[in-house]
């Protein structure tokens, strides 16, 4: 969805810092629900207006069908893990979207739509187990694939998944050039 974004797929051996007895996923609740697609429509839009793609004045609407579209019956839509990650002391210390079928229908295997460690907890492995448990669960479907779009300018993020194992499959692109004057 970005001109400056980089797909990745799965490919396999995963590395993860993270005891996976330290972290399990459990369904969203219907306020965490509420609170993150409000957030997500925010931060998508900026994201959007940050890398050029949509006027200021245009991205709040167009993040909003976005979400809308994707989530049409919120934590109710088929085909879709809302889950919220907890530490063995039940601290939640992140949340995942993953779409069972990036196209449904169509195949393309697993999406992730969002991972994110909550930000007192960053620095501690939890990205790599929420990974992990992303790929157990799309696993335990019988889905052998699994990826997700990431800003080209959110290192930390490539990094993460680099080191997860994942690999860019598509990079698009942009460049600010001046107009000439004519």
């Amino acid at each position: 969805m970005s001109l400056i974004c980089e797909d990745y797929i799965i490919l396999a051996n995963f590395r993860h810092n993270v005891p996976m007895s330290e972290l399990t996923m459990r369904p969203m609740f219907p306020a965490e629900f509420d609170r993150l697609r409000d957030r997500l429509i925010v931060e998508y839009a900026a994201e959007h207006v940050k890398a050029g793609n949509w006027t200021a004045n245009e991205a709040q609407e167009k993040s909003t069908k976005a979400i809308e579209d994707l989530l049409p019956q919120g934590l109710e839509t088929p085909g879709v893990l809302l889950n919220i990650a907890e530490n063995s002391e039940g601290v939640s210390v992140g949340h995942l979207w993953v779409a069972l079928e990036r196209q449904p229908g169509v195949g393309g295997g697993a999406w992730i739509y969002d991972i994110e460690v909550t930000e007192n907890q960053r620095g501690k492995g939890y990205g790599q187990g929420l990974l992990r448990l992303a790929e157990e669960e799309v696993a335990r479907h019988g889905i052998p694939t699994i990826g997700l779009n990431v800003f080209g300018k959110n290192k930390v993020a490539r990094k993460l998944y680099e080191s997860a194992g994942y690999e860019p499959v598509q990079i698009y692109m942009k460049k600010e050039i001046k107009p000439s004057e004519s």
